[in-house]
């Protein structure tokens, strides 16, 4: 992974790094609060040789003697018979091995030194454990090391000895409070971080741009910041402003005007692959952004179970598709115009109810009314259903030959989209483009695409043949 990998993981999953850093930062807290201080008394004994009339040869071979024997007396000290005698002299309710796992002792190197560090949750207890435990080993030693020499007055060959007083320390040595909320937060960080990369691998949803153009070979007509079209109540487009919304559906509008399939009117199908993708939204943003420049445009509802077109342009109408295919009501009669200073109708019935069971849709009748409506428009969009839900976003995309693919940011999975996207091209529909919808992060300016779709054939072969000519390119030639 490089830096802008490193930089797309914590992108996109710093919410779930932070908080299982900070929640390994809690359970470390946790664990050191849950557990009782433990006070430590920390003692030094030294071990000596002597013999009357002793030289310096013999002076130095009784230091030696000593350095050996405290290297022994390290693990004497903690064995079952010095333990057993010292909790029967204190009349401590430990066991044995519970005093070995409390009593430490070492011999720092070279040294006739023997330091040892009692523990206990008592600081009293261990104060006199650590006192009484020199006059206990040193009685054990001189009855091991001098058997001769018990009782007769004489100075013993080897002794041990405690050096200064026992020293009990202030404050307790355990739960080391900031270790363990330290180890806690990297634990934690190390946790977020695998989760992240497990995340990243397996996630299949497509998150952003890069996503959408890696993971498909259809390019990308435009990418639609999240906003307005993700709360059909508060949907604002067309109206004065200038925002990153508006801005983007106006540079998607002249990009699929550039589409260079021949003079006269077009006709296009607005779909996704599975539903809440935002198509109703991105449909009738396109459609407005083409009225607002000037080109006569017609918007359709095709989603006969799920039509919300008219409801989110704040439009009343009794006629939907269905009942201009049946017969019921002439074309002229179910359009409706959205405003009057915008070229912009509507065919949409409101208030209709789901009707999933319906007979679907047949394709020669909507080709025909596609016909019918290229010829009062420049522009004719049909929002259909999820291409992956309903037969009827098939057979409205092979009527009317043209189809723009909607994803939806962190929504659409790119497994779903590819499959629709097969789907519709294995019945020859041509496959414009994608359009991104619900983006986070790109407010300040809208997103250009740099492959121009005159040089596409249905998204094959494209950057090859464009080599990455701008849009702008395009539109200013004309």
């Amino acid at each position: 992974m490089d830096l802008k990998a490193y930089l797309r993981l914590l992108r996109f999953h710093w919410v779930a790094i932070v908080v299982l850093t900070l929640l390994g930062a809690a359970g470390g807290a946790a664990v050191a609060q849950s557990q009782p201080p433990v006070y430590a008394a920390k003692a030094q004994m030294l071990v000596t040789v002597s013999a009357p009339g002793e030289d310096s040869s013999q002076a130095y071979q009784g230091a030696l003697l000593s350095q050996q024997r405290a290297k022994s007396y390290t693990t004497l000290l903690t064995s079952q018979s010095v333990l057993r005698q010292l909790t029967d002299e204190l009349g401590l309710p430990y066991s044995v091995e519970h005093m070995k796992s409390h009593i430490t002792a070492t011999n720092p190197t070279d040294t006739a030194v023997i330091d040892v560090t009692v523990k206990d949750r008592s600081a009293r207890q261990a104060q006199q454990m650590a006192q009484a435990l020199g006059p206990t080993f040193s009685k054990i030693v001189s009855s091991a090391e001098n058997p001769g020499q018990e009782g007769d007055g004489k100075t013993p060959v080897i002794n041990v000895r405690t050096l200064d007083g026992v020293q009990l320390l202030d404050s307790p040595v355990s739960p080391h409070k900031s270790f363990d909320i330290a180890l806690g937060l990297a634990a934690g960080l190390v946790l977020g971080l695998v989760w992240a990369v497990v995340r990243e691998v397996t996630d299949t949803r497509i998150r952003d741009l890069q996503d959408l153009a890696q993971g498909t070979d259809v390019d990308v007509l435009g990418v639609l910041p999240r906003g307005g079209q993700r709360r059909d109540k508060d949907f604002r487009f067309g109206l004065p402003g200038s925002s990153a919304e508006t801005q983007a559906y106006r540079w998607l509008a002249l990009t699929t005007e550039t589409d260079g399939r021949g003079p006269g009117p077009r006709a296009q199908v607005v779909t996704s692959a599975v539903r809440g993708d935002g198509t109703t939204a991105v449909a009738a943003g396109l459609a407005i952004a083409l009225a607002e420049s000037g080109t006569r445009t017609i918007v359709v509802d095709a989603q006969r179970s799920r039509a919300r077109l008219a409801d989110l342009l704040g439009l009343s109408s009794p006629w939907g598709l269905t009942d201009v295919l049946n017969g019921r009501v002439s074309v002229d009669e179910a359009l409706r115009t959205w405003r009057d200073d915008v070229p912009l109708q509507v065919l949409a019935g409101s208030g209709t109810d789901p009707d999933s069971g319906a007979a679907p849709l047949r394709q020669a009748e909507v080709a025909e009314l596609c016909k019918q409506l290229m010829v009062r428009a420049d522009a004719v969009i049909f929002v259909a259903p999820p291409v992956l839900a309903e037969s009827d976003a098939t057979i409205v995309a092979r009527a009317v030959g043209q189809v723009i693919a909607v994803a939806e940011a962190r929504a659409t999975r790119m497994p779903d989209f590819t499959q629709s996207v097969r789907r519709l091209r294995s019945v020859g529909v041509t496959v414009l483009g994608a359009v991104l919808s619900g983006e986070r992060g790109r407010r300040s300016r809208p997103y250009v695409p740099t492959v121009s779709p005159t040089a596409r054939v249905d998204g094959h072969g494209v950057r090859l043949e464009n080599q990455g000519r701008s849009h702008t390119e395009a539109w200013s030639s004309g």
